[in-house]
C-alpha cells in the first residue's frame, strides 16, 4: 500500500469533505506527494493492515505553538509506524520514547507492537501533552494504558524530569520528524544521547519537505553528541529503497517530498 493511502480525515458520516476531495484530486492529477496529514482540532485515521484502524485527534495549539507543527501526522511518523509493526525496529519487549510525539502514533503503535513501556514526549506545552493522551485513551486499551505515559520534555534541558529520572533507561527512541529547526538540533541530540540506554537504538526519521541539509544537520549533530549511525536509507512512499547522499544537486521539490530519511544510531564505542 502507498504509504500516503494509511491515512485519512476521519469522518462519523459517510459523506466525504469537498475541500478534502479537491486536494486529493490536486495530488493525484499533480502527481503531488502529501507529507502532512489532518487539520488541527480534527480527527484522522491511521489504516493499519495488520493492527486495524486509529483514531487521531490533531491538538488546535495555543497561539505562538503552532510553529513547532504538532498539529500534523508527517508522513515520516506514517513510515516509522510501519518499520515498528513490521519489527524492523523492534519494540518487543523493550522500553520505549518517542520524541516529538505529536499525535503520537508511533508510540501508540508501539503499545500495540508489545513495547514493555512507551513514553511519548512532546514540547511541555499544556495542550500537546492532553491531546496525546486523549489519543491513548482513545486507542488503547485499559490494560494497554498502564504500559504508556505522557511526559513533557524541552529538547536539551538534561535536568529536568525526565532526564533526571530516565537518564539511560530506554532501549528504543523514535524520532520522526523531528529535524526542520537546526536551532534546535544539538539539543535534540544530546536529550537524545542522555535517554539512550547503553544498547539502545535510535529511529531518526525525516522527510526533505524542509531541505536535505536539515537532515544531514542533525545527523551531523548526532555524531557530536556521541552517537554514531549504523544504517542511513532512503525510501519512498511506494517502499522503493536507495542510498542516503547528503547532496543530490538540484532535486526537484515535487520529487524530494516522495523520499524520507531513516537512521538508525547508537552510542558510539560500545
Amino acid at each position: 500500500m502507498l504509504l500516503t493511502n494509511t491515512i485519512e480525515p476521519y469522518s462519523k458520516s459517510d459523506s466525504t469533505d469537498p475541500a478534502s476531495v479537491f486536494e486529493d484530486s490536486l495530488s493525484t492529477i499533480f502527481a503531488d506527494t502529501r507529507n502532512q496529514h489532518g487539520e488541527p482540532g480534527n480527527y484522522v485515521l491511521y489504516k493499519s493492515e495488520e493492527l486495524g484502524d486509529f483514531k487521531l485527534h490533531l491538538v488546535d495549539p495555543e497561539p505562538g505553538n503552532n510553529s513547532l507543527f504538532s498539529h500534523f501526522v508527517w508522513n515520516a511518523a506514517l513510515q516509522a509506524s510501519e518499520l515498528i509493526t513490521s519489527r524492523e525496529f523492534n519494540v518487543v519487549g523493550k522500553k520505549v520514547l518517542e520524541v516529538g510525539a505529536g499525535a503520537g502514533l508511533p508510540g501508540i503503535i508501539s503499545v500495540y507492537c508489545d513495547a514493555q513501556e512507551t513514553v511519548l514526549s512532546d514540547y511541555p506545552a499544556p495542550e500537546f501533552l492532553k491531546n496525546i493522551q486523549t489519543n491513548l485513551e482513545i486507542n488503547l486499551s485499559r490494560s494497554q494504558l498502564t504500559r504508556a505515559s505522557v511526559i513533557g520534555h524541552e529538547w536539551g534541558q538534561t535536568n529536568d524530569t525526565l532526564c533526571t529520572a530516565r537518564a539511560g533507561a530506554f532501549d528504543r527512541i523514535i524520532a520522526a520528524d523531528c529535524f526542520w529547526m537546526d536551532s534546535q538540533h544539538d539539543n535534540l541530540a544530546r536529550s537524545l544521547k542522555t535517554l539512550l540506554a547503553r544498547d539502545g537504538e535510535i529511529l531518526a526519521i525525516a522527510g526533505f519537505h524542509t531541505g536535505r541539509e536539515k537532515v544531514a544537520g542533525f545527523f551531523d549533530a548526532a555524531e557530536r553528541a556521541g552517537l554514531e549511525s549504523v544504517r542511513i536509507i532512503e525510501k519512498d512512499v511506494e517502499g522503493v529503497d536507495r542510498e542516503w547522499a547528503r547532496d543530490r544537486g538540484q532535486e526537484d521539490p515535487t520529487e524530494r517530498k516522495r523520499w524520507l530519511a531513516i537512521a538508525i544510531f547508537k552510542h558510539k564505542n560500545l
